[in-house]
This record gives structure tokens, sequence and C-alpha cells, in this order.
């Protein structure tokens, strides 16, 4: 049995840990943070595109961690069970019964274990939980040991499991060397880390581990390319994220978004509402980011939908409704075209006719702005939103 006195925790970044002890190597994330993430990646256009190495996934999502998950077969390396990212279910995977149905969910701050046998291509199955992965089995199950698939699970080659805490905030990986895999180890390690529900995931030559500047760590020879992976990074916060650019914080995903700059992994052609403000945001044709203002606010519809701006899109007014959190109202729009129908340089626009929602209170509110009267400011937007 192993050890529960691990070795010394190192942080990756805010909000995923990692640490390592007898051919067991453990990444923590909290689950509850809106600092990080923890996320399958969206599907890629076809299949063929999706078939890529654990490094290649992470590199292409930014991330911190990645690790491989389901099992997959076919010519196209398909997946074996229900997989979905970023509120999208994979359309190509296939079932096997006894194998590949048990399968976690997970959202910020949520998640549950359960049999998806036969739901592998149903969006609307527990459509609250916006990423799933499907395993061989359970390992932990209301923080009791579980028998596991011993048909899936083979000892003394690499295995990989992913679990939950009881109070769903941390989520918790584990991949192994090519040697050290056993189910009591696994179940040692998950337990050790505060895991109350686990399951196993694909092993043996896919069990692979990468670590942004380290790479792979865990020593297995082989670099499969399994369709899907697990990926965990920082969200980034604005403003300071996003440079002079205008940052938008999405509620879904929640993650810093740079409008005109390049889409970061995550967010769709959907539209999708700024958490707490009155923007919507989604990627364009084009791969950038593209805001509109919502002056009524902006109303969350149901997965698969665009977020809908109440009254339609207007212009914004000089000053920045509803700062974005955390940040400060000193962001300027002098000089960025407004009067002269030209976007600025952080995705807003002013009309030339003055039309648009409270137009004339926009230049009024610019130019106190300058002045650097905050609480004059949220007192007339009070007054404007009243």
């Amino acid at each position: 049995m192993l050890s529960t006195l691990w070795l010394a925790v190192t942080m990756l970044s805010p909000g995923i840990t990692y640490d390592v002890s007898g051919g067991y190597y453990t990444i923590v994330i909290d689950l509850d943070s809106d600092a990080t993430e923890v996320r399958v990646p969206l599907p890629h256009a076809t299949a063929a595109l999706d078939q890529k190495t654990v490094e290649a996934h992470a590199l292409e999502e930014g991330a911190t961690v990645a690790i491989n998950a389901n099992y997959f077969g076919g010519s196209l390396s398909y997946p074996c069970g229900l997989a979905r990212g970023f509120d999208q279910t994979y359309s190509d995977s296939y079932s096997e019964a006894g194998n590949c149905n048990t399968s976690l969910l997970w959202a910020r701050g949520m998640a549950t274990v359960i049999d998806s046998l036969d739901h592998e291509h149903d969006p609307t199955f527990h459509p609250a939980y916006s990423d799933a992965a499907t395993g061989g089995g359970w390992l932990v199950q209301g923080g009791q040991r579980h028998d596991w698939n011993h048909t899936k699970l083979e000892a003394g080659r690499g295995c990989t499991a992913i679990g939950v805490t009881a109070d769903r905030k941390h989520f918790v990986m584990v991949v192994t060397n090519p040697t050290s895999c056993s189910g009591t180890g696994l179940q040692d390690v998950m337990l050790a880390h505060g895991a109350s529900d686990a399951i196993h995931l694909d092993g043996g030559g896919s069990s692979k581990l990468w670590i942004r500047g380290q790479g792979y760590v865990n020593g297995e020879a082989e670099d499969r390319k399994p369709s899907i992976v697990l990926i965990a990074r920082p969200n980034g916060t604005c403003p300071s994220d996003c440079g002079s650019a205008r940052c938008v914080q999405l509620a879904r995903p929640f993650r810093a978004q740079c409008v005109g700059q390049t889409c970061r992994a995550g967010l769709s052609p959907r539209w999708n509402c700024e958490a707490g403000n009155l923007r919507r945001a989604h990627c364009n044709a084009g791969g950038t980011v593209e805001y509109e203002y919502c002056a009524q606010g902006c109303m969350v519809m149901a997965n698969g939908q665009d977020d809908v701006c109440v009254g339609g899109p207007g212009t914004e007014p000089g000053s920045d409704p509803g700062a974005d959190a955390g940040t400060d109202d000193d962001q300027s729009d002098a000089g960025t075209g407004a009067g002269n129908n030209e976007p600025d340089q952080r995705g807003g626009c002013c009309s030339a006719d003055g039309s648009g929602p409270v137009s004339t209170f926009g230049f009024a509110l610019a130019s106190m702005l300058l002045l650097g009267s905050k609480r004059w400011l949220r007192s007339v937007r009070d007054r404007i939103a009243g």
C-alpha cells in the first residue's frame, strides 16, 4: 500500500497543484475557482482532426496540464463512451456495455459519476454538466473502495484515473509510470488526495501526463493520438490579461477573451453573455473575438442557443458600465473614434448620428471619466439604469 505521506506539492499555476510518489503522478485542480478550469476540448470539425497526441492537444488548448481520457477504437480513434467538451457532445462516440459506460460529468463547482450507456450521442443527458469523460469503471464510490474493471485496468502497466472530492470542489487526476499501476494503488492515491468518487480511464501506452514546461513526465514511451483528453489551465483575468484591448470575462466558458484578438480555446461562434456585465461576445468567422453592448442586459439561453441581447445590441456609453470584476473604472475611451462610426481599439463603436442607447449621456460620462470622478459616474449610471 502506498504511503499517504506525499512529497512536497508544487503549484503549477493558481488552482493547479502537482505531486509525485512511488510512480504515481497526481494533479489536483480547484474546480470551484474562477482562476482555473478543467475541460475536455471542443470537438473538431472532423474525427480525423480530433486525433492528436496529448501534447498536441495541450498546446492547442493553452493547457497547464493534460492527460489522456476515454478508451478509443476504430480507424479514426473514435471515443468509447460519452464525451463532452464545452457543452458539446462528441457525435462519433461508440458504446461498449460493461467497459465504457461509467462517466464523470462536471462543471464549475459541481460533478457526478453516472452510468451513461446508450447516451453517447445525447446532448440532453444531464445538460447542466458542460464536460464529460468516460472510463472503464469505478475505483472509489462514496468514499469507499470499489472493485475495478479487471478487464480494462491491468496491473503492472501504465494507468490513468480521475476523481472528485465529496464537496465537488476539487478534481483529481492520477497517471502512473509504465510499471507501477494497480487498482489498489490508484485507490490509495485517490483517497489520499480526498477523492470520494473516482473512475479509471484508458491505460497502457495511452497513459500520458503532460505538464507545461516539463513535457511528458510519467515515462511512457508510446505517444498515441487519443481523440479525448482532459486539460487544466488558467482562465485569465480582466483587464490586465488583454493589455490595451477590451477584455470580456465570459460566463460560458468562464474565461477572459480579448476583443479583436484571436479567440482563445473554448470560445465558439455562439454568442455568450459576459459574467455580470452588459455585453456578449463570440468567436466570429475570422477567428477573432467580437462583442456587442446590451443596454438592457444579456439573457443566458439554453445550451446550444445564442445568448440574447435584450432589446438588441446598441452603442456602449463612453464609460465601462459594470466594470469587469476586480478591475478599475479608469479605462478611458479617449481617442477611440467616438463620433466617426469607426470601432475603437477595444472593440467598441459609436454612431455618428447619435443613435443608440443613452448616447448623449455617453459623451458626458466619457468627459467625467477623464476627470476621474468615479463616484459621479456610478450615480449617473444608476439613474440611467432606473
